[in-house]
This record gives C-alpha cells, sequence and structure tokens, in this order.
C-alpha cells in the first residue's frame, strides 16, 4: 500500500517566539557592542563638551538597552535600531560645534578673561566670579555676545546690584540653550539628506551581515534600501524614512525566521524517520523564492520509501511507499504523533491526495526542478 498526504505544519507558538527572542537577544547584543564601543569612542574624544544633551541622550538609551538585554530583548532591539539609525548625527554635530567653537568663541572667551584682569570694578569682578560658576557649556558657545553686553552694562552702571548680575547671567545661560538647539536644528536640516542616507546605509549593512539560505531575499532588501535612498531629497519625511525602515527590517525578521522554523522543522522529520529505521539521504533544496522546497528521500532495507517535501509556507507534503497491505498506516500514525508530541511540530488541514493499496503498484515520483542544490 501507498499513500501521500498534503497538510499545514508549523511549530509550536512557544517554540517560534523562542526563536524570536533568540533573534532579537543576538541582533540587540551585537547592536549593543557596537553602540557602547561607539560611545566609549565619542567619550574619549571628549563629545560632551560640544554635544553634551546628545551625549546625554546616548547615554540613557545605552542604560535603557542594558535593562531591556534582562527584562524584553525585542525592546531592547528596537533601541538599538533606533540609536544606530541617528547615531551618525553626533559626529556631524561634533565636527561642527567644534569647529564653530575654535573659530569664535575660544578667542572670545580669551578676551573676557583678559578684560577680566584689567576690571577695577567690584560688581565686574562679581560678574566674572559668577560667570565661573556656571555649569552650562552652551554659554561657552552661544552666550559671548551676551555676556558682552551685560558687562557693558554693569559698567555703564546700568546694572549696580549683585542679584541683577545673577538674574541676568541666568537669562544669559537660558537663551546660550535656546541658540545652542536653534543652531543643531539648522545644522541638521542642511544634512538632513546625508544623515537619512546614513540610516539606510546603517539598516543595509546589517542585512548584508544576515546569513540568508535564499540569497535572492538578501537581495529583495537590499534593492529595496537602495530605491528608497534614490528617492532621498529635502522634502523626505523622516517618520516616513523611519517607518519604511522599519517595514524592510521586519520583513528580513519574518523570513530569516520563516527559515529557521523550515529548518527546525526538517531535523525533526529526519530524527523521526531514522527512528523508524530509515536511512536518510541528505535533504536537498529545490526552486526559487516561496516555491522553493526541501526534499527528504528515506529508504528502508524492505524497500520501503518515504519523501517529505518543505515549503516556507507551512506547507508538508510527504509519501510512504512501496508497502506491503496496511503497515504503511502505522508508520504514517506514528509519524505524525511523534512529530507532535516529540518534536513540537502540529499538523493541520491533512488530506490524502494519493493512495494505492497495491504493493506494486506504480508510484509517481515527487517532481523536482532542475536547479537542485544541497541544503
Amino acid at each position: 500500500m501507498s499513500r501521500e498526504h498534503e497538510l499545514q505544519y508549523q511549530l509550536e507558538q512557544k517554540r517560534r517566539e523562542e526563536l524570536e527572542r533568540k533573534r532579537a537577544g543576538e541582533d540587540a547584543e551585537r547592536a549593543y557592542k557596537e553602540i557602547a564601543a561607539a560611545y566609549q569612542r565619542m567619550k574619549n574624544d571628549e563629545y560632551d563638551a560640544y554635544i553634551p544633551d546628545e551625549m546625554a541622550e546616548l547615554a540613557r538609551n545605552i542604560s535603557r538597552i542594558e535593562q531591556n538585554l534582562q527584562d524584553d530583548v525585542f525592546a531592547a532591539r528596537n533601541v538599538c535600531r533606533q540609536v544606530q539609525r541617528n547615531i551618525g548625527s553626533l559626529d556631524f554635530l561634533f565636527r561642527s560645534a567644534k569647529e564653530e567653537a575654535a573659530r569664535k568663541e575660544r578667542q572670545r572667551f580669551l578676551e573676557l578673561q583678559r578684560k577680566r584682569e584689567e576690571a577695577k570694578s567690584k560688581l565686574v569682578e562679581f560678574f566674572y566670579a559668577e560667570l565661573a560658576e556656571i555649569k552650562n557649556p552652551h554659554v561657552a558657545n552661544f552666550g559671548v555676545a551676551d555676556l558682552e553686553a551685560l558687562k557693558a552694562s554693569i559698567e555703564s552702571e546700568a546694572i549696580t546690584t549683585e542679584e541683577a548680575v545673577k538674574e541676568q547671567l541666568n537669562v544669559v545661560s537660558a537663551q546660550a540653550s535656546e541658540k545652542a538647539a536653534q543652531w543643531k536644528a539648522e545644522k541638521l536640516a542642511k544634512e538632513k539628506v546625508a544623515l537619512l542616507s546614513a540610516q539606510i546605509d546603517a539598516v543595509a549593512e546589517s542585512v548584508k551581515s544576515e546569513k540568508f539560505e535564499n540569497e535572492q531575499k538578501k537581495k529583495v532588501a537590499l534593492d529595496k534600501l537602495a530605491a528608497l535612498k534614490a528617492t532621498l531629497s529635502a522634502e523626505s519625511s523622516e517618520t516616513n524614512i523611519a517607518e519604511q525602515l522599519r517595514e524592510i527590517q521586519k520583513s528580513v525578521d519574518d523570513s530569516l525566521i520563516d527559515e529557521e522554523v523550515r529548518r527546525e522543522t526538517v531535523k525533526a522529520i529526519i530524527k523521526e524517520l531514522r527512528s523508524q529505521e530509515f536511512t536518510v539521504e541528505k535533504p536537498q533544496i529545490f526552486g526559487e523564492g516561496k516555491d522553493s522546497y526541501v526534499l527528504i528521500t528515506a529508504k528502508k532495507p524492505s524497500g520501503k520509501q518515504a519523501t517529505c517535501k518543505i515549503n516556507l509556507e507551512g506547507k508538508l507534503n510527504y509519501r510512504f511507499d512501496h508497502y506491503e497491505g496496511m503497515t504503511c498506516l502505522k508508520d504514517i500514525e506514528k509519524f505524525n504523533v511523534d512529530l507532535e508530541k516529540i518534536y513540537s511540530v502540529k499538523f493541520s488541514d491533512e488530506r490524502v491526495i494519493w493512495e494505492n493499496p497495491d504493493r506494486l503498484s506504480r508510484t509517481q515520483s515527487v517532481s523536482v526542478d532542475s536547479n537542485r542544490r544541497n541544503m
């Protein structure tokens, strides 16, 4: 007797979730190391002195990643991807701020120090003493003109009390922070296309590093990223670009999980056939893309045969052939029960698509594509 079945397969949800969690954890751990290394490089290069707000935000994100690596790897991966898309802007802001400081602010502060030595007024001396206590780094780069005006007001006796000096210094500090924020926004706006392009490149590098069973899927993802990059302009929406990048990354993640699920299923089927004393040949992959499938061929010394075809969309087609009488039904039943109970492979929508009660009946061989390659 011979019989062929077609049905849907899937790993238990818990197992699939384990695979997804494992992949998310590995991605997050790898990205975290890269981000931490970049942060340390920036600390060593004294980025804090020029872009303190951005460095503080990066430090907070690293802390979030570290916590989520313990509690929620999916959240950790999401934060990593967000940081990786934006971290390139820090180098640009640092270079710009450093150049700006070197060109103007340092020279002006040296002049302020020189004038302090010349100052005779007690209130001017108080002004310099209070100025030295200000911790806001933006004052050094964006508050010089206001400080000069304040000093002039003191010297002209327009301001005559220490309380008024303190109040005006607080105003200068607040305005310097606002000017710094405006300056950064203008700089980033000018470099918008370059920064968005860098975000796309970061995702592309991540995709290139993945090991696909089917390289065509990697090419599709990279082509989408290249097409997205080609559409960039000053009017491009950061939100829209970020959403498209998330969609491409999700598509890549889903494809890799589908391949991993199929590999797990193939391993389970091979173990089960071997437990039934079949000799299993090395599995092979046929076809491309969504039409690809893995073929497993197994035989017993008695001549009994079993073949299985597993595609990427959760479909399993198997045939037990060259059996005498009804004995193949016992092997089929054990095959189904063991795969579900022992290997967590669940079956549904099963139907018999071919059956021959005669042991010596003509049997159609499983068709395979000509572009064969080893798995």
